[in-house]
């Protein structure tokens, strides 16, 4: 058996490197060969790279990077190939969602338990593993990714803060979104649209819970909106996704569903597992893959 590692070596300050030398030291008898990506979507040529030399029957695949790697490296990886996963980033909503703690439990799972099914979302443009947010999530991430202030603190090692500052000029700023969602069973035009979530995931933005009940090993996805006509309300609906008030707040408005098509009025940027993408129409539907989840503790 080989343990095949595809790792950012970028995420987490670099800390991949060191996970990888860990595992040799920690697992001798077990053969490991890493990949390292080096540059931007350099993901896609390194798992065919590994595809060449994987061995279905013997071999086992591991994900080192963050939730933007995990879900590009998804978009190649055949679906019925298991992977194991963990976490170097740092939002990191996967990894928290299904409770991993350490690389040592990965391994172990990896090693002696079998994958279960979990579902990501399915797009013509590639793979979700937490969600796709439509709204005020995706303009903070784009007047974050744009500054000279995130640069600048990330110099200082509190870059985060770049996310609450435009957290809060993004609160306070109008801007007006609607949205056409159709599902299995509904349609739904959305006006004054605040935000739009398409999660599989309990967690997006580093922590912030999505919906409580919302889960990985569940065969559906969960769509969270709001619709605000004012900054108060606005600032009550994201009080209430932050204080884990969702099913008592009277805006969060929720439902599932195992297909969903997004139509908005133009291009729009939209948050995919915290990287950037444009899109004006889009279907996503769930998607079953096979991972070494272990037991949840």
């Amino acid at each position: 058996m080989i343990v095949y590692i595809l790792a950012n070596p970028r995420a987490g300050n670099g800390k991949a490197a060191t996970i990888i030398r860990d595992i040799q030291t920690a697992y001798p008898q077990v053969a490991v060969k890493s990949y390292l990506t080096r540059g931007k979507n350099d993901e896609y040529a390194q798992v065919g790279a590994i595809l060449s030399k994987f061995e279905k029957d013997r071999d086992r695949f591991l994900i080192l990077g963050g939730d933007g790697t995990l879900s590009k490296v998804l978009s190649v990886w055949p679906t019925d190939l298991p992977f194991a996963y963990y976490p170097t980033g740092s939002g990191n909503d996967f990894a928290r969602a299904t409770r991993i703690k350490n690389w040592q439990q990965v391994m172990d799972n990896l090693l002696e338990t079998r994958p279960v099914p979990v579902c990501v979302l399915e797009s013509s443009s590639g793979v979700v593993v937490n969600s796709l947010d439509v709204g005020y999530p995706a303009r903070v991430i784009t007047y974050s990714e744009n500054s000279v202030l995130k640069r600048w603190l990330n110099r200082l090692a509190i870059g985060k803060l770049t996310y609450l500052f435009f957290g809060v000029i993004s609160l306070v700023t109008p801007f007006q979104l609607s949205a056409v969602v159709e599902t299995d069973h509904q349609t739904l035009f959305l006006d004054h649209l605040f935000f739009l979530s398409i999660a599989n995931n309990t967690y997006f933005g580093g922590g912030i819970m999505i919906w409580p009940e919302a889960h990985v090993t569940k065969n559906q996805m969960d769509l969270v909106y709001v619709s605000a006509t004012s900054i108060w309300q606005r600032i009550k609906a994201l009080s209430a996704l932050i204080f884990k008030r969702h099913q008592s707040s009277s805006l969060l408005r929720h439902t599932s569903a195992k297909s969903v098509s997004l139509t908005l009025p133009h291009e729009t940027v939209v948050q995919v597992d915290g990287e950037l993408q444009t899109i004006q129409q889009l279907t996503i539907k769930c998607q079953t893959r096979y991972y070494y989840l272990g037991k949840e503790e």
